[in-house]
């Protein structure tokens, strides 16, 4: 298994974390503002958050202590900031948080805490004071609610935490697009004024015949590249021929990828690529690279790209992969997904290859699984689509990789006219596990329409 290495795609670096500040004024219990910043430590350094926050080392109670908790953060290499009122709290220290933030776009939460009788730190109120003032300065901002021994805010911290990685990993990024969307393809056509408008991502475009011209390995490149199918069946028999295609082509395809310098990749692979002799077996090989830090989307799908991008932003060792939501199963309420180009490594059984290699089929592994898609509309606004669900243990029929996936809150038929009549482009990007919440975060991050299935 290629090894995700970690890139500084867009000049970001990898030390990032989300921080949290703790605000307090002085006619409030300064021993239980204290008591939850021990608390909340504690949960920071626990469980599936460990490594992912960086707390303040002081107590902001005023303008003084403010500015020193905010030192000890180190805003510049943060991707998002949480702030905790830990007990109420005058704009005052928003304003100071304000003035040291300055121009930058950091994403911001704030945290109120849960009291359900007596009023101790009057947490909540102080939330929407400062929740007032944001908006009226026009600052986008998310709001967490929970005391920090309630499992639920330790999902709203990781979501909100996930959602500012995935804007630090769009925001400003770099998208080459391998020749154009593939053959008629015409709804994955990306205006790049309207993306740069949306997300300051800069489509990098470069024509197939260069790419091609870079795609040259070494004989030793294309024998060890034949060993990621030592285990695969090949319909057609000849199983050492085969794998020596499949790792020719697999090694001419990563050398003419690793001399792209990007964010995250589009190309073009069908039909010029795929139909091409010295290619046989460009799907399988696609599958194998979808390992690589850099995310690769088939038919010159810019979005699913993108899409790609912010998923390695929640998950930086994730196995985003683009699919298509190809049947519908009423009688069992379920959809089949179905495409090419995705991970082996999330295969539950045998893979295997027809005669002529160009499909590499296997059964998609059972497991939660969220599918998303981020689309401009074709007045260049940016919007999100989510739906979590799961891929069942039960393989259907069909080639390719390929799995039934049951929607979560809806059903099944529901589930796919809506996204049909919403003008959502034929394709979403799937990721094990459940990310809603966290794309919610983003899309408040991002100020835009999350619809969410």
């Amino acid at each position: 298994m290629t090894v995700l290495h970690d890139t500084e795609g867009g000049g970001r670096g990898t030390d990032r974390h989300v921080g949290i500040l703790f605000v307090a004024s002085p006619l409030f219990s300064e021993s239980a503002a204290k008591d939850l910043v021990g608390r909340t430590k504690a949960l920071a350094e626990s469980g599936a958050l460990q490594g992912s926050l960086r707390v303040a080392g002081t107590l902001a109670r005023d303008r003084a202590s403010c500015a020193e908790a905010l030192r000890s953060l180190d805003l510049e290499s943060l991707d998002g900031l949480i702030v905790q009122l830990s007990t109420f709290c005058t704009a005052e220290l928003l304003h100071e948080l304000l003035a040291h933030i300055g121009h930058r776009s950091i994403p911001l939460a704030l945290w109120a805490l849960e009291e359900d009788s007596e009023i101790v730190t009057n947490s909540l109120c102080g939330a929407q004071l400062w929740g007032s003032t944001l908006s009226r300065f026009g600052r986008r901002f998310s709001l967490l609610v929970g005391n920090p021994d309630d499992p639920r805010i330790a999902r709203d911290l990781a979501a909100f935490a996930a959602a500012s990685r995935a804007l630090a990993k769009i925001t400003g990024a770099r998208v080459a697009l391998i020749g154009a969307h593939a053959e008629w393809f015409t709804n994955l056509a990306v205006d790049p004024w309207a993306l740069k408008q949306a997300l300051g991502v800069t489509i990098e475009q470069t024509t197939l015949l260069r790419f091609l011209e870079g795609c040259k390995a070494e004989e030793r490149a294309e024998k060890a590249a034949a060993m990621r199918w030592a285990g695969a069946r090949f319909d057609g028999g000849d199983e050492e021929n085969g794998r020596h295609t499949l790792g020719s082509t697999y090694a001419r395809l990563e050398a003419g990828l690793e001399r792209i310098a990007a964010d995250a990749i589009a190309i073009r692979d069908w039909p010029e690529i795929l139909y091409a002799p010295e290619f046989r077996g460009t799907w399988g090989a696609l599958g194998e690279l979808s390992d690589r830090a850099v995310p690769i989307a088939p038919e010159g799908d810019v979005m699913g790209a993108v899409t790609a991008l912010a998923i390695r932003g929640f998950d930086a060792a994730s196995l985003p992969f683009l699919t298509d939501i190809s049947g519908l199963d009423r009688a069992n309420n379920r959809l089949v997904l179905w495409h090419y180009g995705v991970s082996p490594r999330l295969a539950d059984g045998t893979r295997w290859l027809d005669s002529v290699l160009k499909q590499e089929s296997f059964s998609l592994k059972a497991g939660p699984m969220t599918l998303l898609r981020l689309s401009l509309r074709n007045d260049g606004k940016l919007r999100i689509f989510v739906a979590e669900g799961e891929i069942e243990a039960e393989h259907p029929k069909a080639n390719r990789a390929a799995g039934y996936f049951r929607p979560s809150g809806m059903e099944a038929e529901a589930f796919v006219r809506r996204f049909i009549e919403q003008g959502y482009e034929h394709h979403v990007t799937a990721v094990y596990g459940h990310w809603a919440d966290a794309t919610l975060h983003l899309g408040r991050q991002l100020g835009v329409e999350v619809d969410h299935a």
